[in-house]
């Protein structure tokens, strides 16, 4: 005789994959739906990070690019200050502008401004002129402080050129005497103040055959 079972109390009858099935479907969508916000995220990620390399790389690229500017403006600024102390260029002295300084300074007064205002004038109509600014101290303090002082004093004027005038960096070429060539004796305090001071000479440079110019206006 075939044995009859009852169904177990509390336990439905049907096939399995009834129960297992929507649970598995809704696992396996949630997964994907998981994955692809992952995928989205991590490729809004990537794309920020690279903006943010592009951009880096940019700014880079600028500070070298500027770097490089500095450098060659420094160098073509040396190259012509040293032509014109080995007497490597011929030029016409066009005119020459003196600015004094207060005693251990080398910031420019009105005085000295107005001077430099002048000077920059009378550039207006010789494009091949250049600016050769010295600057000298007084006998006070030791010889290396004075030199640099003398130094501090033409790159002022050289600042004052660029900015206020924009007269381009290569069209000037600095020199610092410190305390040597004197205008007048250092022994008492009026002379020591006409010591205290810059000159600067606008020059038109003579073209040679076979020479390239330099630092000619553009």
């Amino acid at each position: 005789m075939a044995a009859h079972m009852e169904p177990r109390a509390g336990v439905r009858s049907g096939p399995l994959h009834r129960f297992v099935a929507p649970p598995l479907l809704l696992l396996a969508f949630g997964l994907l739906t998981v994955g692809c916000a992952t995928k989205g995220y991590v490729k809004q990620r990537v794309a920020e990070s690279e903006a943010r390399t592009d951009a880096s790389l940019n700014v880079v690229r600028s500070d070298l690019t500027e770097t490089r500017t500095v450098a060659d403006q420094a160098m073509e600024r040396a190259t012509l200050a040293e032509k014109l102390a080995a007497g490597a260029v011929d030029y016409t002295v066009v005119s020459t502008h003196e600015a004094r300084f207060a005693f251990d300074d080398f910031r420019l007064d009105d005085e000295a401004r107005t001077v430099l205002d002048d000077m920059v004038s009378r550039m207006a109509s010789r494009p091949r002129t250049v600016i050769e600014i010295r600057g000298y101290a007084d006998a006070t303090g030791e010889d290396r402080y004075n030199y640099r002082l003398g130094r501090e004093r033409a790159e002022s004027v050289e600042r004052y050129l660029v900015t206020r005038h924009m007269v381009p960096p290569a069209r000037i070429a600095l020199m610092s005497f410190g305390e040597e060539e004197p205008a007048t004796d250092n022994g008492s305090e009026e002379g020591r103040a006409q010591n205290r001071r810059i000159m600067a000479r606008v020059l038109e440079l003579t073209a040679k055959p076979g020479d390239t110019p330099v630092a000619v206006a553009p």
